[in-house]
């Protein structure tokens, strides 16, 4: 999961390892996307309307499976598809959010428009969306109760790695990893900088990943 600390910078900069990063979790997206249309085109179908249906599966199915292909073929043949990024609705309202505080100096050149496509592509690539839940009666995680919803989203899905830059409120450990749990459960997530999580990522070399690539993940089939 990825701390807006981080994803702002791998979806608004053309360069730099946060947007090679963040072409790896697009194609683990794609992965995603293609086997649950494999999944749909292949369930038992019954009557006319499911007939229908199922040629509209069919389709949706040919363009996953079109686009998983297409940035499978530009991309290093040892690059892993099994990336997963999650999310949540309250998270995705901070990412939209910090978008139009923060994005206009991260590039003066950012239009409405873009940011509007930008939330488009974070939605994309947020294939994994946890539980709605309501930020204000969540456990206090932080100092900063606005970063609250962002540890809650990674425990409620389990994940790996929470990666975030904020080191005042969420990467606190000198060490480089601050662990949290949800109360009352066994989840547990360890949170770090990106560059800390850079020296865990041994699947593959970002050097290898072409960050203009992201406009593949996403540019229409023909």
């Amino acid at each position: 999961m990825l701390d807006t600390s981080v994803i702002l910078p791998a979806v608004i900069s053309p360069r730099g390892y946060r947007r090679r990063f963040w072409v790896l979790l697009a194609f683990g997206a794609l992965a995603e996307r293609r086997d649950l249309a494999r999944l749909q085109d292949g369930a038992p179908r019954a009557g006319a309307h499911e007939a229908l249906r199922g040629h509209d599966i069919a389709s949706l199915a040919a363009q996953a499976e079109a686009r998983y292909q297409r940035l499978r073929d530009a991309l290093p043949s040892s690059c892993p598809d099994h990336w997963r990024l999650i999310g949540s609705r309250p998270l995705l309202a901070e990412y939209e959010r910090k978008l139009h505080e923060i994005g206009p100096r991260l590039d003066p050149d950012l239009r409405p428009t873009d940011i509007e496509t930008i939330r488009r592509q974070i939605e994309a690539v947020c294939v994994d969306m946890t539980d709605d839940f309501d930020p204000e009666l969540i456990p206090t995680y932080t100092a900063d109760r606005k970063d609250d919803p962002v540890i809650h989203t990674a425990l409620l899905a389990d994940a790996t790695w929470l990666i975030a830059d904020d080191k005042r409120h969420i990467s606190t450990d000198p060490t480089g990893i601050t662990e949290y749990q949800l109360p009352g459960t066994t989840h547990r997530v360890s949170a770090l900088t990106f560059s800390s999580f850079l020296n865990q990522l041994t699947e593959v070399d970002l050097d290898d990943i072409d960050p203009s690539l992201i406009q593949s993940a996403f540019a229409p089939i023909r």
